[in-house]
């Protein structure tokens, strides 16, 4: 078989320098992709995978699927879109392909939010807020500071790690007539164990500043008598209802969603930016510092975690800290997915409730045997007899009282923490399903 002919002898030497330049375009190129995928920094093997991206309706399945496809330090994330209807949409992607295409969303359009999953590792965060026009004499970036080197001072006391605001990502959200932060601990080699821990330690903080500005001066506390207590005291801000710190101590719910990088509020236009008295220092290595912002900004994207150590916090204030391996030994039976709702002793009930929070749907359900109470947890549906509305975030909840053969609802969010709605009356086709056994636990307790 005739060898081909080469290039060179058929077209002459005249094509040489074309394909010099042509190499040379094509090393320039390899060099830039190079370049990008480098600055993505996503810690994967040199077989990388290709981009992913799902779409889902219900957040259980989102969660579901960014789990089972994650893959070491390969981590894929949840996403909340909510579109012009409203409507929250849920996407499973990796995060930084998540940025590249959030960044061609036009502005007012980028209302998004990172679901952070129950009962995995996060970094410590805070939802900073108050009204400005009734506190025209609070300076939001001194009080943000405050705030920050207390936290620090209660890291430091219960797990001897030292952070400061080098470590925080500061983001602000402030329009006008509203101050509005978050704050991310983003410490490089410890993280918590999960958001309710962070919670847990949050608002500790938020009772030991409570008590200790109502006390007199020389009453002494091993971490807030070393701040000046006029610097504490102007973390309480005026609200319509009374004085209240400026901490939102609702953040740290299961699979709580929260506002990413650049993202602005459903119909506002309040986008969160990087904020000029941020001190958290950046690694200069870094091409896309917005890419680096907004990864560095997520609460529960940790793909070094294997590496990290885990402080926990729980809610008899015990503090530990642990390395992965030990909280992945300790948790092994422990995930965040739970495909069914716990149900009542009581189907008939458990429909009655269902057909009540239509269009929500009961999450989960606790049986109080010794009370006859069974408390039914909602989702999809907000509504609060309170404020004759939906919640714009927290959710609300239903107790059954078996003995009274009512139902009240009552709600997570911290302003409606001591309302209690009007009894709702159970009918007596579903009470009949469990009238024999409270009368007979009624005439048990009438004989001792």
């Amino acid at each position: 078989m005739t060898p081909p002919i080469p290039s060179a002898r058929f077209y002459g030497n005249s094509l040489d320098k074309l394909y010099e330049e042509f190499d040379k375009k094509i090393e320039e190129s390899r060099k830039r992709r190079s370049a990008v995928l480098d600055d993505l920094e996503r810690p994967r093997s040199i077989f990388r995978p290709a981009p992913y991206k799902e779409e889902f309706w219900k957040q259980h399945d989102a969660l579901v699927d960014a789990a089972e496809r994650s893959d070491g330090d390969d981590i894929l994330c949840c996403f909340v879109f909510q579109d012009e209807s409203g409507k929250r949409r849920f996407i499973v992607t990796y995060p930084e392909d998540f940025w590249t295409e959030s960044e061609h969303v036009p502005a007012e359009r980028r209302v998004f939010y990172e679901v952070i999953p129950e009962n995995t590792p996060c970094f410590l965060y805070y939802d900073l807020e108050y009204e400005t026009e009734i506190n025209k004499d609070k300076n939001g970036v001194r009080m943000t500071r405050t705030l920050i080197d207390i936290t620090c001072a209660y890291i430091k006391q219960h797990w001897n790690y030292i952070c400061d605001r080098t470590m925080v990502i500061n983001l602000d959200s402030s329009r006008p007539g509203k101050f509005s932060k978050h704050l991310i601990f983003s410490t490089k080699d410890v993280a918590f164990e999960n958001n309710f821990h962070v919670g847990h330690l949050i608002k500790l903080i938020c009772a030991d500043l409570a008590t200790f500005v109502d006390i007199d001066q020389e009453t002494q506390h091993e971490i807030l008598s070393k701040f000046d207590k006029k610097d504490l005291q102007e973390l309480f801000v005026e609200t319509d209802k009374g004085k209240k710190l400026f901490i939102d101590v609702n953040v740290y719910t299961k699979n709580r969603h929260f506002r990413v990088y650049k993202a602005t509020k459903y119909g506002k236009n309040s986008h969160l930016i990087h904020a000029p008295d941020c001190k958290y220092i950046w690694e200069n290595k870094s091409n896309n510092k917005e890419m680096e912002i907004f990864l560095k900004s997520m609460i529960s994207y940790l793909p070094k975690k294997k590496r990290m150590k885990l402080l926990s916090f729980d809610e008899d204030k015990k503090a530990q800290l642990q390395t992965y391996s030990q909280y992945s030994q300790n948790n092994m039976a422990r995930s965040f997915i739970c495909k069914e709702y716990p149900k009542s002793p009581y189907p008939c009930l458990d429909k009655f409730v269902s057909d009540h929070v239509k269009p929500g749907k009961i999450r989960d359900s606790k049986f109080n045997e010794k009370q006859r109470a069974i408390l039914f947890e909602v989702m999809g549906n907000r509504y609060c007899e309170n404020i004759g509305r939906q919640h714009k975030s927290n959710n609300v909840y239903y107790i059954v009282d078996l003995i009274g053969k009512v139902m009240f609802q009552k709600c997570h969010d911290e302003d409606c923490s001591h309302f209690i709605s009007k009894p709702i009356k159970i009918p007596p086709e579903v009470t009949f399903y469990f009238d024999d056994e409270t009368d007979s636990l009624l005439s048990a307790l009438e004989e001792t």
